[in-house]
């Protein structure tokens, strides 16, 4: 089994070389090696999205925690139709500023349109989240992966850095573009594997035994059922919630923390660099609310079933390796994928990002398009040399670190909401939101809870209190304190420049709400369908279809009954992203923008002097006399 891994791996891995090959052969300019020319094909687009947002859940983790949590935990695959909601919502209006402006990445679209340097040291912390601990994650998770199945002939520290010698020397060869054509190609690869595995499994080893019996959960969690819509417990570390951690609460604002995926630095530049096409709207509708969210919802509780019989990963592993030594490999072959996905997305889009809002901006400003290639290329060795440290040396640390990631990153959601449709969001309330939901955040999750019970002393509650995940703690409060902030400071100085970016907006695309009434229907029909599928309505779930009320007796559907409540809502989702994305015009681009818009300060405020306002006005005092 090893040799046969090992040379798959190789075979992949030279595929890569292959598409960096010919991605490279294409860069002509410094920009297309660090953005692809702003012109990636909208395959790119189509597939990368579905297999970042799957590689963003981890993909053997999902299915280790779907065969401990049963059905409960499967509400997590109906929550990626909030990345496709988001993304509806922002990726159309965030490349059309980016065109609009001329910037190139999400840091320098929010700090120039507000005006905030603040705002750029948060995505700039944001992006060495993403870049580093969660890159060090699913790589220390792909040697172990190694590791475990081939029963230590390799070593997880010697497969995290050949895979990381891999990935980087794609990257090094093909830049961006490159990257994004493996990653793509890798996303085909790992949604194929899933729904032959799905089958396989099904039809193969379980017989679809699942149907019938269900995942055998164990440790007081419920059998495939949500747990209640909350429970008041001081979260995890601290009590033990009854019948397992996914009440609806639980379910929802995780799904919410998924939004962060579709509003990252990496995933908006994805976006921004590739040309205007339908390819979004496609990418959204079908590919992540509807291939990768149905694979998950249909395949991993099939998957789930037969790692809860066996006990762990490595039994199922060994299970399909009695019966057919390829299946067992392909099988490892799937999540080491998913895995490379993260790896290579979140590094190389850091290392390009980087580039452009660090390096070529303040480190070394004005450099020509030899010496922007070759800082390119160190930024990304850097990269990944510290992502392979941080996954062999440190994973707990990276695991921590990245924790936070997710949580962090959905609470842009007020700035790139205001950014892309509401010009009446100030710079005061995006800032004064982001520090209070980031405070509500850190102190909700692992690394907080650990920093300040280590220095001070320990604090009632633990992770996610009230079984509600750190991406709600933040978001309330955040979206509050936003609001409340900008009702008052919504005509700073700064308007004019955020009112020029949103009449260029109504010039170029004009939003295309149709009449009231299918505007009140469309969001009404959203708000109805997350209290249904995610909120406290999913509960009514658990017994719908085995013990129907207008029944008056107890039916026997073949599947447990959450599971197709999670099937119907998976598909009124589809439909409602379909809806806004394709029928409300929010993710097709009729045309390109006609003209430029310039949204930089006049001043520098990192490097050209300023003068604080009081100064300014006692030099007036003294030079005046």
């Amino acid at each position: 089994m090893t040799s046969l891994l090992v040379s798959i791996l190789v075979i992949v891995a030279v595929f890569g070389l292959y598409l960096a090959t010919i991605s490279g052969r294409h860069t002509q300019q410094a920009s297309d090696f660090v953005d692809g020319g702003q012109s990636l094909p909208p395959w790119v687009i189509i597939f990368a999205g579905a297999g970042i947002t799957l590689a963003s859940l981890s993909l053997s983790d999902h299915l280790v925690l779907l065969s401990t949590f049963g059905l409960q935990y499967n509400q997590v695959a109906v929550g990626i139709i909030c990345v496709a909601l988001v993304a509806a919502l922002t990726q159309k209006r965030l490349w059309l500023a980016s065109r609009l402006t001329s910037l190139r990445t999400l840091g320098d679209l929010l700090g120039d349109y507000f005006g905030s340097t603040t705002l750029r040291i948060f995505m700039l912390v944001l992006l060495f989240l993403f870049t580093i601990p969660f890159a060090a994650m699913a790589l220390s998770q792909a040697g172990e992966l190694v590791d475990a199945s081939t029963a230590g002939d390799i070593p997880s520290g010697l497969a995290i850095w050949a895979i990381a010698f891999a990935l980087f020397v794609c990257s090094v060869i093909g830049g961006w573009r490159g990257t994004a054509y493996f990653v793509a190609a890798q996303s085909l690869l790992v949604l194929a594997l899933l729904l032959f595995f799905g089958g396989f499994t099904g039809f193969t080893v379980g017989k679809l035994a699942f149907t019938a019996g269900g995942i055998a959960t164990t440790g007081g969690v419920l059998p495939d059922m949500i747990p209640g819509v909350i429970q008041f417990t001081a979260g995890i570390g601290k009590e033990l919630p009854i019948g397992g951690i996914w009440t609806t609460f639980a379910g929802l604002t995780f799904a919410l923390s998924l939004g962060g995926i579709a509003i990252s630095p990496g995933f908006s530049f994805l976006g921004m660099t590739s040309k205007p096409h339908r390819g979004f709207a496609f990418g959204q509708v079908w590919m992540i609310a509807g291939v990768a969210a149905g694979a998950l919802i249909l395949v991993g509780p099939i998957l789930a079933g037969e790692i809860a019989a066996g006990g762990s990963l490595t039994a199922f592993t060994a299970r399909l390796a009695s019966l057919d030594q390829m299946v067992a490999v392909g099988f490892i072959v799937l999540l080491v994928a998913a895995s490379q996905i993260a790896v290579a997305f979140f590094a190389g889009s850091g290392a390009s990002i980087c580039t452009v809002e660090l390096t070529s901006r303040y480190i070394v400003p004005g450099m020509d398009q030899r010496t922007t290639r070759f800082a390119a290329r160190v930024t990304l060795a850097l990269v990944y040399g510290a992502v392979a440290i941080a996954a062999s040396y440190a994973p707990l640390g990276a695991t921590i670190f990245s924790s936070l990631t997710l949580s962090l990153s959905v609470q842009l959601l007020p700035a790139v909401l205001g950014l892309c449709w509401v010009r009446w969001i100030s710079r005061s309330g995006v800032l004064t939101g982001l520090i209070v939901g980031g405070l509500f955040v850190v102190f909700t999750e692992s690394f907080g809870l650990a920093l300040f019970e280590r220095l001070f002393i320990d604090l009632p509650w633990g992770r996610w209190p009230l079984s509600v995940h750190s991406a709600g703690w933040g978001l309330i409060p955040n979206f509050a304190a936003c609001l409340l902030v900008s009702l008052f400071t919504r005509s700073g100085a700064e308007r004019d420049r955020r009112d020029r970016l949103h009449d260029a907006f109504e010039k170029s695309q004009p939003a295309r709400n149709g009449n009231p009434a299918a505007t009140t229907a469309k969001w009404s029909l959203t708000l109805l369908w997350a209290f249904f599928a995610l909120g406290p309505g999913a509960i009514l779930g658990n017994k719908f279809f085995s013990e129907p009320i207008f029944a008056g007796t107890v039916v026997a559907p073949g599947v447990p009954s959450l599971l197709i409540w999670q099937v119907l809502f998976w598909f009124v989702g589809v439909f409602i992203v379909w809806w806004l994305a394709y029928q409300g015009r929010l993710s097709v681009i009729d045309q390109l923008p006609r003209h430029q818009i310039n949204l930089v300060p006049d001043v520098n405020p990192l490097f050209e002097p300023t003068t604080t306002p009081w100064i300014a006005r006692l030099l007036d005092r003294v030079t005046g006399r």
